[in-house]
């Protein structure tokens, strides 16, 4: 195995090339169905990347995992990632629909919305990422969706008008979907407090994804990201524990071990290695905090990973 993070990468064509030998000249838009990317039993492992995702899977069976949290896919599933997010794909059956991605400037540069993407709840941090829709909901979205990847190959128009009709039907799909999210989800209200929530776990996430500057990762503190949010470390961790059910302490430590899993899953790093890696100067603190975390050292977690594979 070669020793490395989970890969990530910053546009569509490199992204798509890597998983499924597919050429896009587009580094901004895509959108292919699903029968594209593999068949019954495929597996994609972690990997990060650039591009928002809006996706419906009509027919097929199986799970998606978002920053390790297992979600479950069947017939009627609209789903919604962000950037950078860490995924990972189980199919146990044929999946059938679309999956859309986009990169945050195919939107910026068309909008004149200072934070566009604002606007759609499921896009927040923190928010839920995926429902369970009826037929006719389906239906309706599917429909919108066939627009788009009509509109965005029509042979007949110039490819800045396919861009900016595709952005506008893209936009409509949005829409469309935030009413159904809402209504599915009792329309959730987004106040201060859960803006700040969102806030805190965006910069939680953004303190691991890998930098070329930098060796090691520099890991968040409570305090470094109550300063960061202009706020009181305790009001901090008062408010995520009220909202989350965790505390900042409590939400670092996990992100910390799901960071540490990661890369003993997908690297040949030593133990030692992983906690040098995460900061941790001394070994065998390193194995203590993860086991507090998980109930078993990273040597047996390892071990475990070795004997499923096997």
């Amino acid at each position: 195995m070669e020793t490395q993070l989970i890969p990530y990468y910053d546009n569509l064509p490199d992204f798509l090339k890597a998983v499924k030998s597919i050429d896009s000249t587009n580094r901004c838009f895509g959108i292919f169905p699903f029968e594209q990317f593999g068949g019954p039993g495929e597996v994609i492992p972690p990997f990060r990347s650039s591009t928002y995702v809006a996706a419906l899977v009509t027919q097929g069976s199986g799970t998606i995992h978002l920053d390790g949290v297992p979600y479950e896919v069947k017939p009627g599933t609209l789903y919604f990632l962000r950037p950078w997010t860490v995924r990972a794909i189980h199919k146990q059956d044929q999946w059938y629909g679309s999956v859309l991605m986009f990169t945050p400037e195919f939107v910026a540069k068309r909008s004149v919305l200072s934070d566009p993407m604002r606007e759609y709840p499921f896009y927040r941090k923190g928010a839920q990422p995926l429902i369970h829709i009826t037929p006719d909901e389906v239906a309706e979205l599917y429909h919108q969706f066939e627009l788009i990847d009509k509109e965005s190959a029509h042979p007949d128009r110039p490819k800045a008008d396919r861009l900016d009709l595709t952005y506008h039907l893209l936009q409509a799909l949005l829409i469309k979907s935030r009413q159904i999210y809402r209504q599915t989800l009792s329309a959730i209200e987004y106040s201060q407090p859960v803006s700040l929530v969102e806030r805190f776990q965006s910069l939680l996430q953004m303190y691991y994804l890998p930098d070329p500057n930098q060796e090691t990762p520099i890991l968040l503190t409570v305090h470094e990201a109550a300063d960061r949010l202009h706020i009181h470390p305790h009001y901090l961790s008062d408010i995520l524990k009220k909202y989350t059910g965790k505390t900042a302490l409590q939400h670092i430590r996990e992100r910390t071990v799901f960071e540490a899993q990661n890369l003993m899953r997908n690297t040949d790093l030593t133990v030692a290695e992983v906690g040098y890696r995460l900061r941790f100067e001394d070994p065998s603190n390193f194995t203590k905090f993860f086991k507090s975390i998980t109930g078993m050292t990273p040597r047996a977690y390892r071990e475990q990973l070795f004997a499923v594979a096997a």
